[in-house]
């Protein structure tokens, strides 16, 4: 017999509601021409949708959307980032939906659900999960550099998932799915939100990222500083404008711009579009000296 009033029921509608909602904004997107598929989200009322770089690279300028309910447009490639695997492309016509962006980083262990094409033909599929691991490191084959600050969820993630929107209990998006674990159940992973909302401004603005360089490789280390063992970033290879600065391979970073470098996307933080033609200050430990440089940021080369 039926327990009207429950709190599961109240639950289960007020999902459903949520879903419905933020159902509008999703985006099939297909490329004819290779057969390729994958998902996206709109996010603002001029039409422009956010979806992973893997999804468009090698695809034509121009792919062709689907939305609930809308017949199928064409969506032109705006802008790629190939570092966070994220990518804008632009709708022919205004949607009537959007989602924005949560600024609020995810929190472990919240509510989050995953809406996309699973397997390019299940379209308008959603998956329910939790947050279940943050600031995760992942590695893309399309990608040369690590995609840093990722969330993990056990929200299926499956092919054509990939773009698609994790959003949370009051339908903010807290990432875009990228990737699910090979060999593993429930284990996907979503660009942070909080990585969207720099890198997307900048492909809508200017369709790249552009990010300075001071002529370093670095890798994570852990090292010992007052008795404890702390993260920090160890030079693993210096460029000639590097060496004729003073780095040497081996150097530990304590800090960049005189803050700690924790994590290699703290390092990162410090070399945006404005940094470049800037001089750039690090902190070194050698051996047991501290020494401190100073390099001029050029443009990271492609």
């Amino acid at each position: 017999m039926p327990f009207p009033g429950s709190i599961l029921r109240a639950m289960s509608d007020e999902l459903s509601e949520l879903v419905a909602r933020v159902l509008p904004t999703a985006v099939a997107l297909h490329d004819p021409k290779n057969h390729s598929s994958g998902s996206g989200f709109l996010i603002d009322g001029t039409g422009h949708v956010v979806t992973n770089y893997h999804v468009v690279a090698d695809c034509e300028p121009v792919l062709r959307a689907s939305l609930p309910g809308r017949s199928v447009q064409n969506a032109k490639v705006l802008g790629v980032d190939q570092f966070t695997d994220l990518a804008v492309l632009e709708l022919e016509e205004p949607p009537e939906a959007y989602v924005e962006f949560r600024a609020e980083p995810a929190k472990l262990g919240e509510l989050c659900f995953a809406l996309g094409s699973p397997l390019g033909d299940l379209r308008e599929s959603v998956t329910a999960g939790v947050v279940s691991g943050l600031t995760r490191t992942i590695r893309h084959q399309l990608t040369t550099r690590p995609i840093e600050r990722c969330i993990q969820v056990d929200c299926a993630i499956n092919p054509g998932n990939s773009g698609g929107p994790v959003f949370d209990v009051e339908g903010y998006v807290i990432g875009v799915a990228t990737a699910g674990r090979s060999g593993a159940d429930n284990v996907g992973f979503a660009v942070a939100a909080t990585t969207a909302l720099t890198i997307v401004p900048e492909l809508i603005q200017y369709g790249k990222v552009e990010r300075g360089s001071l002529g370093i490789g670095i890798a994570p280390k852990q090292i010992e500083l007052d008795g404890l063992q702390v993260p920090r970033q160890e030079v693993t290879h210096v460029t000639a404008r590097a060496a004729e600065a003073g780095v040497q391979p081996g150097d530990v970073i304590l800090s960049i711009q005189g803050t700690v470098a924790d994590e290699r996307a703290d390092f990162y933080d410090h070399l945006g579009r404005d940094s470049i033609g800037k001089e750039i200050s690090l902190e070194l430990l050698r051996e047991a000296d501290v020494v401190t440089v100073t390099l001029t940021a050029a443009a990271l080369e492609r």
